[in-house]
């Protein structure tokens, strides 16, 4: 069997319109309410009440999925994650179905509990970077989870339980309407704060969507309210639910535009802004609890700090881990991966520098594939890509290791021999020749037999000169390249520096 996942759910066609799932939701809907007004608060009216909102919330987990396989890059892990807050909720509204059908009281605070731990993921989604999202999992989701979970212990230990709720107005301030007071809160920031009008319709609707809930919560939590399963206060969770159901029935997204670089510059800001959010409000709450439980309240402190500093130093080695990267790709042939102009440029420029200070020789190579050209046209550029990267193989294997071979352009390299005598870099030029010529280079199109053409030109003491003397260098070499080219190719051509390189 199968893994379970959801990038393979995005490759599953919809079958259920968006259409029949908001009749269908709106059928649900109607049955309870004939059911409430002929039952009430009777313990069959209560369950069948429960039980539609069960089916409501299998339809939001159904419509949260559909959502998520419609949805580009940006919106699909905010799809994917509400998608678990519905199955957090489902287990939930199964245990509170159970309760009402035993009448087994005993299990309500394991109810009640259930219902807050499923707004948990739910809270995960102002941590995401939907435009830099990788498919594979992140471990830096499991450190923002945990700065989820240390906001959601603080809060459900320091304010009150439904029992002992504060009284505002027609209100109880709840733990439940702190921690969607906060939500709210980070969603509205996370719309006004984006440039992306796809996180801004999701975040803006969700927003709406928490506040309601917020105030239904606390206006339910007063016992005098009559808010009890098989009571008219039903249809407001039955429509609350509603809220998810309809932005996911009728969501549509593609692909975002291609945004400017002061865009992407503050959507970054914005997005590591929100991972301090969480551990911000948890500090103030906490430091509240101290007063009366201070080792709890430091340990989870403590907890919320190392996921903290956990997050900022993956965050700085990944960011030295791509600035290594970007270097190397700024020095290197994408195609070869020898030195690239530039750099073996910058390595002649500082060998011929030290050159001049130290009075060592320097040997300085120019190799150019012959009859390249026509390789191309008869095979293709596929086939000529591969006979250059087997060639930069055997030419970076061939020498020392405090040599540097570039590509110089096209089909041409440039090996960097430093302390290299005439004599010495003859025999170098010579064995490079040969590890090319020897064998013939393997593609999917056979065997093609390549040869090379080989520059040679060496500077001595009596010829130490200043900086400049790089462009005297690669102009006698590449007259040395061509006097080979010209002799018949496959060949290795010496060259001398002119008689003129001293200093005035």
């Amino acid at each position: 069997m199968s893994r379970f996942s959801f990038r393979s759910l995005a490759k599953i066609p919809n079958r259920v319109p968006p259409k029949t799932t908001i009749v269908l939701a709106a059928g649900l809907l109607l049955a309870q309410a004939a059911v409430l007004a002929k039952f009430g608060n009777q313990r069959l009216g209560a369950v069948l009440s429960e039980l539609i909102q069960l089916m409501l919330g299998f339809i939001c987990l159904l419509t949260s999925v559909q959502a998520f396989r419609r949805s580009g890059n940006v919106a699909r892990y905010y799809w994917r994650w509400l998608s678990f807050t519905f199955c957090a909720w489902i287990i939930a509204q199964a245990l509170s179905v159970y309760v009402d059908f035993t009448a087994n009281v005993s299990l309500s605070p394991l109810d009640d509990l259930l219902f807050f731990v499923s707004v948990i993921p739910f809270g995960m989604l102002i941590f995401l970077d939907p435009e830099h999202e990788s498919n594979r999992f992140d471990r830096l989701h499991l450190l923002d989870f945990l700065q989820v979970c240390v906001f959601w212990v603080a809060v459900y230990l320091y304010f009150p339980a439904e029992s002992s709720a504060v009284q505002l107005g027609p209100l109880h301030f709840t733990r439940n309407l702190v921690y969607d007071a906060i939500l709210t809160t980070s969603f509205l920031l996370r719309a006004f704060l984006t440039n992306s009008p796809v996180v801004r319709a999701f975040f803006g609707r969700m927003a709406l969507f928490l506040l309601f809930s917020g105030c239904a919560d606390s206006y339910a939590a007063d016992p005098a309210h009559g808010a009890l399963p098989g009571t008219w206060f039903d249809m407001v969770w039955s429509l609350l639910l509603g809220i998810p159901l309809l932005i996911a029935a009728t969501w549509h997204q593609g692909e975002p535009g291609e945004s400017s670089a002061s865009q992407r510059s503050q959507s970054i800001v914005v997005n590591e802004f929100f991972p301090l959010l969480y551990p911000l409000v948890s500090f103030l709450v906490l430091t509240q609890l101290a007063r009366s439980r201070t080792g709890l309240a430091s340990s989870i402190v403590l907890l919320s700090f190392a996921g903290v500093g956990a997050r900022v130093l993956i965050i700085q080695h990944r960011l030295l881990r791509a600035q290594a990267g970007l270097e190397f790709e700024a020095a290197h042939d994408a195609l070869t991966g020898l030195w690239n102009h530039g750099a073996i440029l910058d390595f002649l420029q500082r060998e011929v520098e030290r050159h001049g200070r130290n009075g060592d020789s320097l040997g300085l190579m120019m190799v150019d594939l012959d009859y390249f050209k026509k390789i191309n046209d008869s095979y293709g550029h596929m086939i000529g890509d591969l006979v250059l990267q087997e060639v930069a193989f055997r030419l970076s294997g061939s020498v020392r290791s405090y040599d540097s071979v570039g590509r110089y352009g096209g089909e041409e390299f440039l090996v960097i021999l430093p302390g290299c005598t005439v004599g010495g870099l003859l025999t170098s030029g010579e064995r490079l020749r040969s590890v090319v010529v020897e064998r013939p280079v393997e593609t999917g199109v056979g065997a093609i037999e390549v040869t090379v053409s080989v520059g040679l030109v060496s500077s001595t003491i009596h010829q130490t000169s200043s900086s400049s003397d790089c462009l005297s260098l690669l102009r006698t070499v590449d007259a040395a390249l061509y006097s080979a080219k010209n002799k018949g190719r496959n060949r290795v051509e010496y060259s001398s520096l002119p008689a003129r390189v001293k200093d005035a």
